[in-house]
């Protein structure tokens, strides 16, 4: 048997099948395969090779009567790429599909010791990241991004949103902190975008209703957390002729239980397998005032600027499941001094403290989400500028959107990596992305 007959096994690849659709297909079919070995077992004059592919693991049966010898089996290695043709049939063992293989050839050199398992520790797996997401239950997690992202989109676009794509090279930074990674964009200084606010604001103003964007977006904070990525996937929403910031909060909320409830009915399996957790589809999210919420968490977990920590974050999370039965809260209502200029202010709490019409929601004790009602009126936005200490020159293209008029508006911000994270219950964001980058991580 010459293993190494690549153009043969290329060949072969033109009608491979995935390990799932094994379901489909009569026993005593022919069938190909391909995929990596996760295990070689040799006894006597047979020999078995557990094969992966995305979709799943078979059970591979070489008999020394078809392949006249089996010396061959000493060329493969662990997840060495083969592609194998052979007979589907109805098998002894009852966890694996089996096939037994009538021809079996390499699509690659055989692969090397591996530098990883499932023991090593967190960097050095994300060091050889393409490898640890051989396991099924890591590729899961980006699966799940992937759907979260298709169900996210179903729902806007069933609901009549317009997805933009907007720069992410930009003159401004859009949150108007120090937070930016700053470029050389021919000789000039120039910004990788934190969010799409400025534009998707824009898009409001030329006469787009409801529009939204997933996209990278960045954020240069010397952070070292579990919660924090320097690079994610954002998801941005943004809603003209709104009444109030309940009508955001109302949107995401449908698109919470929406998103939720898709990932249940395609995945509850498997996510029970490998994370048993249970999704949770709320029926009616919470919603508690900041100045509320300050006495819930106590006052070592308030920020001198009234945000709140990430232990506060935790204790609110806690006390919503003891108090509500759910795992999301919307905190609304948040302190001027803790938001951006664009956010329209909104009634003082009882010590007289401005507020925002804002809103973060929380899932399992998390921030996952950000919004509020913007601002739109152009002289209390030029005057809301000059209030942060900012330099109203810095956002002349930003202003300009409002002087030629505009309606009300509002949307959020939205973390899919951090909504997948919570769902599962995984210690750390960067699990969730398919390469993460920190201050520290540009490679691979």
């Amino acid at each position: 048997m010459d293993i190494y007959n690549y153009n043969r096994g290329f060949e072969l690849l033109k009608n491979r099948i995935n390990i799932r659709d094994l379901e489909k297909i009569e026993y005593n079919k022919e069938v190909i395969l391909a995929g990596w070995i996760i295990n070689i077992k040799n006894i006597g004059n047979i020999s078995f090779i557990i094969l992966r592919d995305q979709t799943g693991d078979a059970q591979i049966t070489i008999k020394k009567d078809i392949f006249n010898n089996l010396e061959f089996i000493g060329e493969f290695s662990l997840h060495t790429f083969i592609v194998v043709k052979g007979k589907y049939i109805e098998g002894i063992a009852k966890k694996y599909k089996e096939v037994i293989a009538e021809e079996i050839y390499l699509i690659s050199e055989p692969a090397d010791r591996l530098p990883i398992d499932e023991n090593s520790y967190f960097e050095k797996r994300i060091n050889y990241r393409w490898i640890d997401l051989r396991d099924p239950k890591k590729s899961l997690i980006i699966k799940l991004t992937s759907y979260a992202v298709k169900y996210i989109r179903e729902y806007l676009y069933n609901n009549n949103f317009i997805e933009i794509f907007s720069p992410k090279i930009i003159s401004t930074a859009s949150e108007g902190g120090a937070e930016v990674f700053e470029i050389n964009y021919f000789n000039r200084k120039a910004y990788l975008a934190q969010s799409p606010q400025f534009y998707k604001q824009m898009a409001i103003c030329s006469g787009f209703e409801k529009v939204f964007e997933i996209a990278p977006a960045f954020r240069a904070e010397q952070s070292f957390t579990s919660r924090h990525l320097t690079e994610f996937t954002s998801f941005d929403v943004e809603i003209g002729y709104i009444s109030s910031h309940y009508d955001i909060i109302n949107v995401l909320e449908e698109i919470i239980k929406y998103t939720n409830k898709k990932i249940k009915e395609d995945f509850e399996d498997e996510i029970k397998k490998y994370y048993n957790v249970d999704i949770f589809i709320p029926e009616n999210i919470p919603k508690i005032k900041m100045e509320d919420v300050y006495e819930i968490i106590g006052k070592n977990n308030i920020k001198e600027n009234g945000d709140i920590t990430s232990e506060g974050e935790k204790i609110l999370g806690d006390y919503v499941k003891k108090t509500y039965d759910n795992e999301f809260v919307f905190i609304i209502d948040w302190p001027w001094t803790a938001r951006p200029f664009y956010h329209m202010k909104g009634e003082p709490m009882k010590n007289g403290t401005i507020t925002t019409k804002s809103f973060d929601l929380l899932y399992n004790g998390l921030e996952i989400s950000t919004g509020s009602q913007r601002e739109h009126r152009y002289k209390i936005l030029l005057e809301q500028i000059k209030e942060k200490g900012l330099n109203p020159d810095n956002f002349k293209y930003y202003l300009e959107f409002f002087k030629y008029g505009a309606p009300t508006m509002g949307g959020f911000g939205f973390g899919i990596a951090r909504h997948i994270k919570q769902l599962l219950n995984i210690e750390n964001v960067k699990e969730a992305v398919l390469i993460p980058r920190d201050p520290n991580r540009l490679e691979p």
